[in-house]
């Protein structure tokens, strides 16, 4: 009889192990301020996405917007640094500038870091000459084209969630 109730309390203490090992797992976040090459910046907007959002990159689960004055080139160089030894890869991009001045491309780089369990994908881009302002008293944010500033825009992809 001792040598059952020690097999069964053994077995019980094996689920609760897993199941608090789940449960680290789908606790544990990263937050966009962890990142060295933001140097402690506090982001404009921070907001964590409802069930059901989702845009080109797919569901989402928290989104982040930096907006401040930095020489592109430079800080792009300490985001590859510090991202691509990380495991993301990187690329730039050009799209056209709407305002009619004489640049009329802007440049922007994404990193992107795919899907690891348990976590979803992550995100990173890195406008430049772009300058996100928040409103006071709003929910809502503006862009608008300005030289010598960065926007940088943290997506967390929506990760492994169980049971939900």
């Amino acid at each position: 009889m001792k040598k059952y109730i020690i097999k069964i309390s053994l077995v019980f203490i094996g689920i609760a192990v897993v199941v608090l090992v789940f449960l680290g797992l789908r606790l544990r976040r990263e937050g966009g301020a962890s990142y060295r090459f933001l140097a402690g910046r506090e982001p404009i907007t921070g907001e964590k996405a409802n069930r059901r959002s989702e845009d080109s990159r797919g569901l989402l689960d928290r989104r982040y917007i930096y907006s401040f004055e930095a020489d592109f080139n430079d800080f792009c160089t300490k985001a590859d640094a510090e991202l691509i030894p990380a495991g993301f890869s990187s690329n730039s991009r050009v799209f056209k500038n709407l305002s009619g001045d004489n640049s009329p491309y802007r440049i922007y780089r994404i990193y992107d870091l795919k899907e690891r369990f348990p976590r979803g994908p992550v995100w990173i881009v890195i406008y430049n000459d772009i300058q996100c302002v928040k409103f006071p008293n709003s929910e809502h944010n503006g862009l608008s084209e300005k030289d010598g500033w960065v926007m940088v825009e943290v997506v967390y992809g929506r990760g492994w969630r169980w049971p939900f």
